[in-house]
């Protein structure tokens, strides 16, 4: 689902006559006819929320009804937005951010839009850009840290087989002829 269509459909509900929440708390629910969905209900709501959105929910939800599988699914669906302010930012504005991001970055955009977004247009920008990505400076460490690890490898192999060629040549000498 797009997360445009998301939105247009929460401003239609938000608009929608009757909708008007029944409790005295209606001011600080997390949306209009919240208090009103069960537990399977709120679940399909949720990937159209936003990251800030979600937080609220959360927050709502554990001062007031506390139900474990709603605050499961919410626990599974917090994560950071891979850019700042990413879940205002249009496909456009996401394009060129990646543009000049890196690697890391690119990926995270990729997998956040997967599992929350699905916009095609951003998922191929992602594609289209990931390949020529420069590492991020973390990547870069850890690849520098997997090659030391490597060359201590080769080191110890080789110690090792001069030791054991050494140990084959003492005792080719201390047998009798």
């Amino acid at each position: 689902m797009k997360i445009l269509d998301a939105l247009r459909r929460r401003r239609s509900r938000a608009d929608a006559p009757g909708e008007e929440a029944s409790s005295p708390d209606a001011a600080e629910l997390p949306f209009p006819g919240y208090d009103k969905l069960d537990d399977k209900e709120l679940g399909a709501r949720l990937p159209e929320l936003s990251q800030v959105e979600l937080a609220g929910v959360e927050t709502y939800e554990r001062s007031h009804k506390n139900r474990p599988e709603v605050l499961e699914k919410l626990r599974y669906m917090h994560t950071s937005e891979p850019l700042p302010g990413y879940d205002a930012l249009s496909p456009e504005q996401i394009a060129e951010a990646l543009a000049g991001a890196d690697a890391e970055t690119v990926r995270a955009v990729r997998d956040y839009e997967r599992k929350f977004g699905d916009r095609p247009e951003v998922i191929e920008a992602a594609a289209r850009v990931l390949p020529t990505a420069k590492a991020s400076a973390a990547e870069d460490r850890a690849d520098e840290e997997q090659a030391e690890r490597v060359k201590e490898g080769f080191a110890g192999l080789e110690k090792t087989a001069k030791e054991t060629a050494k140990d084959a040549k003492e005792t080719v000498k201390d047998e009798p002829e």
